[in-house]
């Protein structure tokens, strides 16, 4: 009881704020386009709240002045270090945004894009302003903004269910052992990963053998919007099986009510003067035969136990935030099935306690009004639905019992 009066409680409260936040005119034109996912649109109707320079702008100037992106300011006040790498492969960069000011030593915000991982979106230009967004805002509220780059698996390469979160892995690593010289604190990282970015970070936290070798290294995580493999010990699923044809819409309508050719999977906003091989000069849009490196094909009972997620996030005392949409493709009305499952899976942790937020059950809000995509393209704008209360979930965790990861 105590755990479903305090999922209420936060549920009622984000709703309440969101239904002031999100834009009339914005959240009618989230409503037409209805349950899908359809990036080229929403920031057609969020650009006009962001910074007249972006990406683009950046690249410019730099070849123009031959400069490093770091002496290219196209926010006042904070200075951005484009394709940092972290790892082997050409798209294991980072992009590391730092404001000018500030203290020697911030939190960090590190971000897990969604989609086919990039951290720039290309749909068209307008789309082009983010994920800068997410960085930017970071910034503004005395954190270092971290975007990460992922990419898919290559022509040949065999699948690996945990090749993601590898990935995912090598960039914390790197943050631990670097991320000081960009002001930012190794010992207070917070993760957070949106649609297709769940799967990587999921898997990764999920599976301790994966870690840094100080931990997994982060103070918090924010799964917003997406799934990844958290079966019972049993083999049961705590998550309900989608309705037949559930996902058949994902896309749906995707670039009509702005008339964006090419749908969700438009690339009009390729930034210039970079090839299909390099972050924001992606080729047109095939999904890979072993997937965006997580998930990969079915597999037996057994392995989905041993791939399972939940035994590790059971065990971890980072603090997670689950966060989904009211128009997510398949949402009905409040959380999704997921975020649902998995909140009451760890709250059954803190039993009678559930409610104090001081042990593993997670904090979850609804999104209400906003959109898959528009959960993440509203930050750093008027619309603070998502944003304010993700912002004061984190400093709650600052503000928490520090412990070493």
């Amino acid at each position: 009881m105590l755990v479903a009066l305090a999922a209420l409680a936060l549920v009622v409260s984000a709703a309440t704020s969101a239904r002031a936040q999100v834009p009339p005119k914005i959240e009618a034109q989230l409503q037409k386009m209805g349950h899908i996912v359809d990036p080229g649109c929403t920031a057609v109707l969020y650009r006009p709240m962001m910074p007249k320079k972006d990406i683009v702008d950046q690249f410019e100037e730099m070849k123009a002045g031959n400069k490093p992106s770091s002496q290219v300011s196209i926010y006042p006040g904070v200075t951005i270090y484009r394709d940092v790498s972290f790892g082997p492969n050409p798209k294991d960069v980072v992009d590391i945004f730092t404001a000018d000011k500030g203290p020697a030593s911030r939190p960090v915000l590190f971000y897990v894009p969604g989609g086919v991982g990039n951290k720039v979106e290309l749909q068209n230009r307008a789309a082009n302003a983010f994920n800068d967004n997410i960085a930017r805002w970071a910034t503004e509220h005395g954190m270092v903004g971290v975007l990460m780059q992922r990419h898919a698996q290559a022509p040949g390469e065999k699948p690996d269910y945990y090749a993601g979160a590898k990935d995912v892995a090598a960039a914390i690593e790197f943050l631990q052992t670097n991320i000081s010289t960009y002001h930012g604190n190794p010992g207070v990282i917070f993760a957070w990963a949106q649609s297709a970015g769940n799967g990587p970070l999921g898997i990764y936290a999920g599976h301790p053998e994966l870690y840094t070798p100080r931990g997994i290294g982060l103070a918090g995580i924010i799964f917003m919007s997406g799934q990844f493999n958290i079966v019972r010990a049993d083999g049961t699923n705590p998550v309900p099986a989608a309705p037949a044809g559930g996902g058949a819409n994902l896309f749906g309508t995707a670039g009509k009510t702005c008339g964006l050719k090419g749908g969700a999977f438009s690339t009009e906003g390729v930034l210039p003067g970079r090839s299909p091989d390099e972050p924001g000069g992606q080729a047109p849009f095939v999904m890979p035969a072993g997937g965006l490196r997580f998930g990969g094909p079915p597999v037996s009972k057994d392995v989905q136990i041993q791939q399972s997620s939940l035994p590790g996030l059971e065990k971890t005392d980072t603090k997670i935030m689950l966060a989904s949409a009211e128009l997510d493709p398949g949402a009905n009305g409040g959380p999704t099935a997921f975020n649902q499952a998995l909140h009451d899976e760890l709250c059954k942790l803190d039993g009678p306690h559930a409610a104090s937020g001081k042990g593993h059950c997670p904090a979850l809000l609804y999104e209400k009004g906003e959109s898959h995509m528009s959960e993440i393209f509203s930050v750093d704008t008027p619309d603070h639905t998502v944003s304010g209360p993700v912002l004061a979930w984190i400093r709650s965790v600052e503000a928490g019992p520090r412990r070493e990861h």
